[in-house]
């Protein structure tokens, strides 16, 4: 059983100690395997959400602009280029990701200020080294970093799936821990299944009546035949060789399995064929390029949103940070050429924003026309 339920109060599940979060994320579930952030990876769908969102904001190129700027500055704010020691911006944003899509809560220690306010290095804490106590008495929150009480002010804190009152995110492995232990027990049942044999691989029968020691004889004399090669096989004294399959079918492994796919898929709001479900198999082009619009709306952009006013908060006064989304929505290059087309005709772009977007130096200035006596305009 959990420790707390849901029932409990915010306070109470704050207050626990750093041993006690641990258990709690590895309490075990109705399908007898415990659950914690760790083993929760273990399972490919899983895995395969937090990856594709942790992936996606790490690499989508992050830019900085003064207000009322349409151009992105070109010095970057040191947080831009150093934001941990040895730890470039897209490392730094993949580990927030993973700590926010596991645990609900990213935690930094802040190493650098510009100044005396604005944090200018975070390094990236493991979620398990802080705990938070709620002081009732005092109305106050005590942050502990490996025990020790830690000012409030040397700490950066992000959360994910807030409730109100609360000063902590809420953890989507523990409230889907029974979802993903179902997915974990099912993927060990499909391992023991294969690796133990538990199925004969067939069977023998004989119409005469034998002994015990008639049918080990026969089975050690079929076992030392086949050897465990494909052959033809020479059978005698009336004996029949049936073999024996289970269909994954019948036994619903298969299906369980798509079905833990789809669960964690709605957890995160990732499109379920990008994990591989079987919807994906016959998908074209204006399909796919409707999927990848559904990820950014309803999967990605709020994450995308919520770092980029986290991260404002952190640049200097009168400059913001903005995700560059068309990243993910590159069309092909048909249609790239017609948009620019449309956008040419209506006047709305010019050549060199064009060539701009398509990664190419302007074109060269014309040259200018020289006037020579009798001989009108030479270019």
């Amino acid at each position: 059983m959990w420790p707390f339920t849901r029932r409990d109060t915010t306070e109470d599940r704050e207050a626990l100690s750093l041993e006690q979060v641990i258990a709690l994320d590895a309490a075990p579930t109705y399908a007898g395997v415990g659950v914690d952030s760790d083993s929760a990876l273990r399972l490919s769908a899983v895995w395969g959400c937090v990856g594709l969102l942790a992936d996606l904001t790490s690499t989508m190129p992050l830019l900085a602009y003064r207000a009322g700027a349409r151009q992105p500055v070109e010095t970057e704010p040191l947080l831009f280029t150093a934001p941990a020691a040895d730890t470039d911006l897209s490392d730094w944003l993949y580990e927030v990701m993973m700590s926010l899509l596991l645990r609900g809560n990213f935690y930094g220690l802040v190493v650098a200020r510009s100044g005396a306010e604005r944090p200018t290095q975070i390094e990236p804490l493991h979620p398990d080294r802080i705990t938070v106590t709620v002081m009732p008495d005092q109305h106050g929150v005590v942050y502990r970093l490996d025990g020790s009480p830690i000012e409030r002010d040397d700490l950066f804190h992000l959360r994910a799936y807030r409730m109100p009152g609360s000063v902590v995110g809420l953890s989507p492995i523990r409230y889907h821990a029974e979802t993903i232990g179902l997915g974990l027990a099912a993927q060990q049942f499909g391992a023991r299944f294969f690796g133990d044999n538990a199925t004969p691989s067939g069977l023998l029968t004989s119409e005469q009546r034998l002994t015990g020691d008639q049918a080990r004889q026969l089975h050690d004399r079929w076992k030392a035949t086949r050897g465990g090669q494909r052959g033809t096989a020479v059978l005698g004294e009336g004996l029949k060789f049936q073999p024996i399959s289970v269909a994954p079918e019948e036994s619903q492994f298969l299906e369980s399995q798509r079905f833990s796919v789809q669960q964690v898929a709605r957890i995160y709001r990732v499109p379920p064929e990008l994990l591989g479900s079987e919807s994906g198999n016959s998908m074209t082009y204006a399909n796919i390029e409707s999927r990848d619009l559904t990820l950014l709306k309803y999967a990605l952009n709020p994450w995308l949103t919520r770092l980029e006013r986290t991260l404002t908060r952190l640049l200097p006064r009168g400059t913001y940070c903005k995700f560059n989304r068309g990243q993910l929505l590159e069309t092909d290059l048909l249609t790239r050429y017609q948009s620019y087309e449309i956008g040419l005709r209506a006047g709305f772009l010019t050549i060199d924003e064009v060539r701009e977007l398509e990664d190419r130096e302007p074109l060269p200035a014309p040259r200018p026309a020289i006037e020579r006596p009798g001989l009108g305009s030479v270019a």
